[in-house]
């Protein structure tokens, strides 16, 4: 009590700064439990703590489990850590999250806990404080912040009081959102689940289509949708959204058909978020193509989604918006699934259509007395047909083809060629293209030093064989050896520029051919010795690397046969051997997919690099009842995983 009473009294200014303080978290507070989206709530936390702390940047992790993941980051390099992860009670991001507290670090370098998390050349003399956003005693993640550009430049007590207020309305706020994240998910699967259940309760094709596009305006908000069937590259628009029938001579139809075939022969997903501003060379080339219709029909944003399975195009889903990114990244993914299900509700009902005697199966009850009334001899011949055909669909094997996304053809070895002297081109033999054997002179240096230091050791070498002569004639036999001693330690030496001489002519190390272009403009150049002059590959055989989609790359084996086709020859049909399959992802922008890489045989040169084509790999032999349940009984464990585990 005595102390208490012996305080010294907060002056007025202290008492302002506290009031301002409060009014600023308060505001801030308010600003953040604005908003329940999780994705727009993290850059708006992220900059507004900045702002509020003058600080030059910095960094803010979410927890997922164990691990935290950065999500936005500022500042130099910050913007490498976005998507790095350090596990919690690791590094110093993980130790502030395992222990919430704030702590200031003045000098990061020297504290090895630091380097998992924030790069060490960025905060090279720079003053760091970090915090631990918790809400309800769990752990949201922890905000970090760097180089204060106000007052000293150094974060005081009261930088630290004011961290972890907006720490604890940030936690607070990002907890909602992240709950009403997760309910929302679940929204979205039940929907799923009903239209699935819509879906594939009826086997009529233009029942499933209509369904399709008009229970997805439950999903997102749309301006136009539709679904269209793809055969032998023409696309047919079976169903409009909010429209009973189809229309052939709309030209907005035939608008949407032309996008339609496109979609499905381009075989990826494609968002086009903003018409005027694509951010993809696929984007950029649909805006290329369609740019004139896209603004005559009013389209600003749209996602065209094709219908596929192992088997190839079925169609394509399609949704248009006179506003730009009219869907948002989780809403994708709710369509895609879509896609999915739709695929399969296609393919159910297009098979339903192509088996023998579905119809008469389907109306047993109204035709059994038709039935009774057939000859036994029918009856079992009828049977054994139906029963070859199940017996064919379940025994009968051939390899399953796997797509390679993106493959593109590079040289099989390469082979640089340096010069192994240093001095000037003064002509090249070779032009790009070329064909060259071993050996083959390529060009030539002009080395001015060199010659300079031949000619003269020559000179030395003839010099001391007439001083060792003259000495012989003298009978002086001392002075004879030592000048023949002399002559013979600059006839090596004249050996040895007589080498490097020979090395101003360059020539090719192997035989292959000139893949490096505009050699002319080498001449004059001056070079040094292992200097690159050019490269030699070789062309009789390629190398193909594609990627795989992860959900096929456990079929993909060395060895295994993979039948390449390219556009520039669409007759002819390439082969080759796969030699590697990568342990780590190429791409994961568009899908997780890993590297495969095979040998094939170009004897004709035909082939060249980076030439467009299309492969498949022939993995292990599958039935076909097999692939007809492949893709609903990947589709079932993947919605009894969503929803039960």
């Amino acid at each position: 009590m005595t102390d208490i009473l012996s305080a010294p009294a907060p002056s007025d200014h202290e008492l302002r700064e506290e009031i301002e303080r409060l009014r600023l978290l308060h505001s801030i507070s308010l600003e953040f439990s604005a908003s329940l989206d999780f994705d727009e709530l993290l850059p708006q936390v992220f900059q507004r703590v900045l702002t509020a702390l003058g600080a030059e940047g910095g960094s803010l992790w979410i927890a997922e489990g164990d691990m935290l993941r950065c999500r936005v980051a500022e500042g130099g390099a910050g913007r490498k850590l976005v998507g790095a992860q350090v596990p919690v009670g690791s590094g110093f991001i993980g130790d502030v999250a395992q222990r919430p507290r704030t702590t200031i670090v003045t000098r990061a370098i020297e504290d090895p806990r630091y380097q998992p998390a924030v790069d060490s050349a960025e905060m090279l003399a720079t003053t760091v404080m970090a915090t631990a956003m918790v809400a309800s005693g769990v752990t949201v993640g922890a905000i970090q912040v760097s180089n204060k550009l106000t007052g000293a430049g150094v974060f005081d007590d009261r930088d630290r009081e004011l961290l972890e207020g907006l720490a604890s309305s940030a936690a607070a706020a990002l907890r909602n959102a992240q709950m009403h994240t997760v309910e929302k998910r679940a929204r979205d699967l039940a929907l799923l689940l009903e239209i699935s259940r819509e879906i594939t309760a009826t086997l009529d094709l233009d029942r499933v289509l209509h369904s399709v596009v008009n229970l997805a305006s439950r999903a997102f908000t749309f301006d136009r949708g539709a679904v269209g069937l793809f055969d032998k590259g023409r696309c047919e628009i079976r169903a409009v959204a909010g429209e009973e029938n189809v229309d052939p001579k709309d030209d907005k139809l035939k608008d949407l058909i032309a996008r339609a075939e496109w979609a499905a022969g381009h075989g990826e997903p494609l968002y086009l978020s903003d018409r005027s501003d694509p951010a993809s060379d696929a984007e950029r080339m649909f805006v290329s193509v369609f740019g004139a219709d896209l603004q005559a029909d009013d389209v600003q944003s749209g996602l065209y989604l094709p219908l596929k399975d192992e088997e190839g195009v079925l169609g394509v889903l399609l949704f248009e918006a006179s506003q730009t990114e009219f869907i948002t990244p989780v809403q994708r993914e709710v369509a895609a699934i879509l896609a999915n299900q739709t695929a399969v509700a296609l393919r159910n009902a297009q098979l339903y259509h192509q088996v023998p005697m579905v119809d008469a199966l389907g109306a047993f009850a109204a035709k059994k007395r038709a039935l009774l009334a057939v000859p036994r001899r029918k009856v079992q011949i009828y049977g054994a047909v139906a029963l070859a055909l199940v017996a064919a669909a379940l025994l009968i094997r051939w390899p399953f083809r796997v797509a390679g996304s993106e493959p593109v053809f590079r040289p099989m070895a390469l082979s640089p060629v340096r010069a192994w002297v240093p001095g000037i081109v003064e002509r090249v033999f070779v032009n790009e293209g070329a064909t060259v054997t071993q050996g083959t002179p390529l060009a030539t240096l002009r080395s001015t030093a060199l010659s300079s230091d031949r000619a003269a050791t020559a000179a030395a070498v003839a010099t001391a064989e007439r001083q060792a002569g003259l000495a012989a004639s003298q009978g002086d036999a001392s002075n004879e050896r030592l000048h023949r001693i002399r002559a013979e330690a600059l006839r090596q030496e004249l050996s040895l520029l007589d080498e490097q001489v020979a090395f101003t002519t360059v020539r090719a190390p192997t035989s292959g051919v000139v893949l490096t272009p505009h050699l002319r403009e080498r001449l004059g150049a001056s070079v040094e010795e292992g200097d690159l002059l050019l490269t030699l590959g070789r062309i009789d055989t390629l190398e193909l690397e594609f990627g795989v989609d992860q959900r096929e790359v456990s079929r993909v084996l060395p060895g295994q046969e993979v039948r390449i086709r390219v556009d520039a020859l669409p007759q002819h049909t390439f082969s080759g051997i796969v030699t590697s399959v990568g342990q780590l992802p190429a791409d994961t922008s568009t899908g997780v997919r890993y590297p495969v890489r095979a040998r094939v045989a170009n004897p004709d040169g035909v082939l060249r690099s980076d030439m467009e084509a299309y492969a498949r790999v022939l993995t292990a032999p599958m039935s076909a009842a097999a692939r007809t349940i492949r893709a609903p009984q990947r589709w079932a464990r993947s919605i009894w995983w969503r929803l039960w585990s």
